[in-house]
């Protein structure tokens, strides 16, 4: 029980992004599942299947992009990738959901691009949350005299 409390330490930060984009997640996925099915039971579903087999993609895509470095373009290439990873999943899970190729290319490639609109700008959201973080660390530490 002791190692689990220290993973969750040492991967809060990750744990709390994958949770709150997973809502995010939910939400949009089950307007896109419904809008492009007309089936709300196939809509729910996908919008709970769908997102929690992106979550432990988005898990792994965020540690794996904590150890880049550069900060310029790094909102912007971080989204890309996740998009490409997002439409794989997407289509996969939609045609094991739907058995409807059509539909599964539809919801590929219409869900990931809302949704990559919706994680940048979550990305956006926690960089500043983890910078006014890192400020209030400063802010608070005694400088070495």
């Amino acid at each position: 029980m002791n190692c689990i409390h220290r993973t969750i330490a040492r991967h809060h930060t990750s744990l709390q992004k994958t949770a709150s984009y997973y809502l995010v997640h939910i939400t949009v996925a089950s307007a896109v599942a419904y809008a492009v099915t007309g089936n709300l039971y196939a809509a729910l579903t996908l919008s709970l299947l769908e997102p929690s087999v992106q979550a432990v993609v988005y898990f792994f895509h965020d540690k794996a992009w904590g150890h880049s470095t550069g900060q310029r373009a790094r909102t912007w290439l971080k989204t890309g990738s996740y998009y490409v990873l997002h439409m794989g999943v997407a289509a996969l899970v939609a045609y094991a959901v739907t058995g409807n190729l059509l539909q599964a290319l539809t919801l590929s490639l219409l869900e990931p691009t809302v949704q990559m609109a919706f994680f940048f700008l979550h990305e956006k959201l926690w960089d500043r949350r983890l910078q006014r973080q890192r400020a209030l660390h400063a802010a608070a530490e005694p400088s070495a005299v």
